[in-house]
């Protein structure tokens, strides 16, 4: 497989490569509700879940999806992350430092502001997810999302963290197999956390 952003090449093996055609992860992490033979047929869509599938079966666990995110996905200014593009995150650290815990890890921050930059987006924590829209930040909890809505939206990928959680994760920047990679970085960080929780659905 090569990365259609940087142009790295990857061997997969069999079984991943099938795992992958047919909508499945090789985890026993999620119930499948998703009608994946349409997601395929789905522009954008289907660079995601495939991005989501092939970061599960070929990286696995958090650390190694986390790892190829910053070698080969974080290449656009708008992502910003430690060390990389880090003063993008300037204007939003204060507003995010209540609900940090001691020792808990900004992995990348998403600036979607058009015209109001540091005041939306997302940032991914190796905890939660924090949408922040100017005044309000929603708090997720990668160990309470139930499940993962896979849907498509004025004709890009619209993912969303559970019902309660109905905000999407953005684009980030229109970088589709970023967006999917980091659904399952979400995922990864979830079970690794609680491994006995329940399964979680993949809708769409």
């Amino acid at each position: 497989m090569v990365c259609s952003f940087c142009g790295s090449e990857f061997a997969l093996d069999k079984k991943t490569k099938t795992t992958i055609e047919e909508g499945y992860a090789d985890k026993d992490w999620f119930i499948y509700e998703w009608d994946y033979k349409k997601i395929m047929e789905t522009p954008k869509l289907s660079d995601s879940v495939k991005a989501f599938l092939r970061a599960l079966n070929e990286f696995g666990t958090s650390s190694k999806i986390e790892e190829y995110i910053k070698n080969f996905l974080m290449k656009y200014d708008g992502v910003s992350a430690p060390g990389l593009h880090e003063e993008k995150m300037e204007g939003i650290k204060p507003r995010i430092a209540q609900y940090l815990k001691p020792g808990e890890r900004v992995i990348l921050y998403d600036d979607d502001g058009l015209f109001s930059h540091g005041k939306t987006g997302v940032v991914l924590t190796d905890k939660r997810t924090l949408k922040i829209e100017k005044r309000n930040i929603l708090d997720i909890p990668h160990t309470s999302i139930p499940y993962i809505r896979f849907g498509y939206s004025f004709g890009v990928p619209d993912i969303k963290l559970g019902e309660e959680y109905s905000n999407d994760l953005g684009i980030f920047n229109s970088q589709y197999e970023l967006l999917g990679t980091v659904t399952a970085l979400i995922c990864a960080f979830s079970f690794e956390a609680t491994p006995d929780r329940p399964k979680m659905r993949l809708i769409m």
